[in-house]
């Protein structure tokens, strides 16, 4: 296969934009932190300074997600806290396997932190532990954003298949997608929309052409595949995820007492009608649908900044508290 012009994107400064990119990644991925906590340990990093804000990743992922796709939220003038979940990286999965336990963990963690309040973001497979933190502590939630999560029992899609489990579940597969995201982005990005949407070939490539051009949604492919990469060491999260979300119980959301914020792909392959259930369930719940947004249509599409910028007003009126 010939090699695809990527200097495309940024003319000749693309080579040395890479460098920038796998630099500032690196920085973030060396910010790990483990804490001792109650419940058990639990991995984390932090990032900024204001308003306390605990960012949960999707799956694959560990806290190098939640740090590579919320530091946007870091950069308005708020503390991230992104801790890795249980049987991802450096959280063990003793540290709570159910739904539940993870909730608990997590305000372990805020204990051992000294950290009263937070605001919680989620993103696909953070959505449960997430709605359970603001189900069981609502003492210690100020307000939730649910980005593409999960909120009912599902399976993966129909077209995921052998080729696909293959190429996100599995160190060899996820080797192959880091060299295709560095050297052919373009192929890349429009298989991982095509992955994660129904969208149409022509609607795909309208939105990667758009994204090509945008160093941000750039930086976000490579960023998603990055942390899924040394899957060994997510492995027993991903399972235990799969696990728990085929036979998810019911969550009592309708009980969530905090300001929430519901953000959802219209064209999301997976979850848009868990989007729509969590909206209509859980009390004064506000909604934002990214219109064509695949399962990453908050951070690649043509919406993707104004749904950021958004997401961060919502934070500043209602997250205040250190």
């Amino acid at each position: 296969m010939p090699q695809e012009p990527a200097e495309n994107t940024f003319g000749a400064d693309y080579t040395h934009w890479l460098k920038e990119e796998f630099a500032r990644e690196d920085e973030l991925a060396a910010m790990r932190k483990t804490a001792e906590t109650a419940k058990g340990i639990v991995e984390y990093a932090s990032l900024g300074e204001g308003p306390a804000v605990l960012g949960l990743h999707g799956m694959p992922g560990g806290y190098d997600q939640g740090l590579f796709g919320y530091d946007w939220i870091a950069d308005a003038g708020f503390t991230l806290l992104a801790p890795s979940r249980p049987g991802y990286l450096g959280t063990p999965l003793s540290t709570g396997k159910t739904y539940p336990e993870m909730a608990d963990a997590l305000a372990a963690l805020l204990d051992t932190l000294d950290i009263g309040k937070v605001a919680v973001v989620t993103m696909s497979g953070g959505g449960p532990p997430g709605y359970e933190f603001a189900i069981r502590h609502p003492d210690r939630i100020s307000a939730l954003v649910a980005i593409d999560s999960i909120v009912l029992p599902c399976r993966m899609p129909a077209d995921f298949n052998a080729v696909s489990e293959a190429l996100y579940l599995s160190a060899p597969g996820q080797s192959l997608f880091s060299f295709f995201s560095k050297h052919f982005p373009k192929q890349t990005m429009h298989e991982l929309i095509k992955s994660n949407s129904v969208l149409t070939s022509e609607e795909i490539d309208e939105q990667v052409e758009t994204a090509m051009q945008d160093p941000a949604q750039m930086a976000m492919l490579l960023r998603i595949i990055r942390s899924m990469s040394d899957y060994a060491k997510r492995k027993d999260g991903v399972q235990n995820d799969i696990d728990q979300f085929t036979r998810l119980s019911p969550m009592p959301i309708e009980t969530i007492q905090c300001p929430s914020l519901i953000v959802h792909g219209t064209h999301d392959n997976l979850l848009f009608y868990q989007a729509v259930h969590a909206r209509d369930t859980i009390p004064g719940a506000e909604h934002i649908w990214v219109p064509g947004g695949s399962h990453f249509g908050a951070w690649i599409s043509p919406r993707a900044h104004n749904v950021q910028e958004e997401i961060v007003r919502f934070l500043q009126r209602h997250c205040t508290e250190y």
